[in-house]
């Protein structure tokens, strides 16, 4: 045999021998990273099976099946590490290996059924994570995070009430209603009352603001109630049951000596009112409309209710009149 039939049969000796030893090398990096997967170690894991796919590209063809396999393991690892967090409650850190599990399940094609576990959790958690951004006064993290869930799940309507709250802060009147009344959409088809209420809860707060600064703002010789009654149909027309809005229309209506509509909002007010004072207010404003109107049987039985001072006092003064 001449020395060039010799070192050519050398060379194939040796490449197959380092095809084979890379080969044994792709095998022991895999049963490492699941090794590690089943110590709960994902982040070494997940460095292992990346490794896998390295090696399997310069293996070749007889290394696909464990290039498959690696594949198959990534999404899964991404999944169990969000889990491990999502237990700890560190949702944060549970968002990105969420998204990763979505986006390497669509990658590789495979493990559908934990990409659609992972879908479903991250909308809440992108909701959770807007709420907590919000509290924290960082508005724009906020409005991507409620905006991320709603990509994931139009559905999510409690991402649009925590848009509404964004906005709301930011003093974004028609941005937070637009928000706020998808949220009650949303809400209503659930027949979830309790998120109704909360965000017309906060919709009220919003504009009672506004009607009491103008409350104060009336100027006591020309009485001049029309930015306060402006302030209260404008809270109304954003929720009809705004208690506090038809408690300052029937205020004003009284001292317009319309005490017909002073007595119609001041029964609609009681319909919602849940706050002993505030109740007390709007039972005074009732008993001094039915007074004006000289109904004093039922001027006294309102006047009777009010519990409540500053209110109370002032009561107990009238039904000494109207309840003998």
């Amino acid at each position: 045999m001449n020395l060039r039939a010799f070192l050519l049969i050398g060379g194939l000796i040796l490449a197959g021998s380092l095809t084979a030893q890379t080969l044994t090398d792709v095998i022991n990096e895999f049963n490492t990273g699941v090794e590690k997967l089943n110590n709960q170690e994902y982040d070494v894991a997940l460095n292992h099976f990346n490794q896998v796919l390295s090696l399997a590209e310069t293996v070749g063809d007889e290394a696909n099946d464990m290039k498959e396999s690696a594949q198959k393991q990534i999404p899964s690892t991404h999944y169990r590490q969000a889990t491990l967090f999502m237990k700890r409650k560190q949702y944060d850190n549970a968002i990105p290996f969420l998204e990763q599990t979505v986006e390497f399940a669509t990658l590789y094609n495979n493990n559908e059924e934990i990409a659609k576990k992972a879908s479903g959790y991250l909308p809440q958690l992108y909701v959770r994570e807007g709420m907590r951004s919000t509290q924290n006064d960082n508005y724009e993290e906020a409005i991507t995070y409620f905006d991320k869930a709603l990509a994931v799940n139009p559905n999510i309507y409690q991402a649009h009430q925590g848009k509404g709250m964004v906005y709301l802060d930011q003093d974004e009147t028609d941005l937070m209603l637009e928000a706020f009344n998808k949220a009650k959409e949303g809400a209503t088809a659930k027949n979830d009352t309790k998120t109704i209420g909360r965000v017309n809860s906060a919709i009220d707060s919003y504009y009672n603001k506004y009607i009491m600064e103008e409350m104060a703002n009336v100027d006591p010789e020309d009485m001049d109630y029309s930015y306060v009654v402006e302030a209260c149909e404008n809270a109304l027309a954003a929720n009809p049951d705004n208690p506090r809005a038809l408690y300052h229309l029937a205020i004003v209506s009284n001292k317009s000596s319309q005490y017909d509509e002073a007595i119609e909002n001041a029964e609609k007010a009681l319909a919602h009112e849940t706050e002993p004072v505030w109740i007390s207010a709007i039972q005074f404003e009732l008993g001094s409309a039915f007074q004006n109107k000289d109904d004093y049987t039922s001027a006294c039985e309102a006047l009777k209710k009010v519990t409540e001072e500053p209110f109370l006092t002032q009561a107990e003064k009238k039904m000494g009149t109207v309840c003998n």
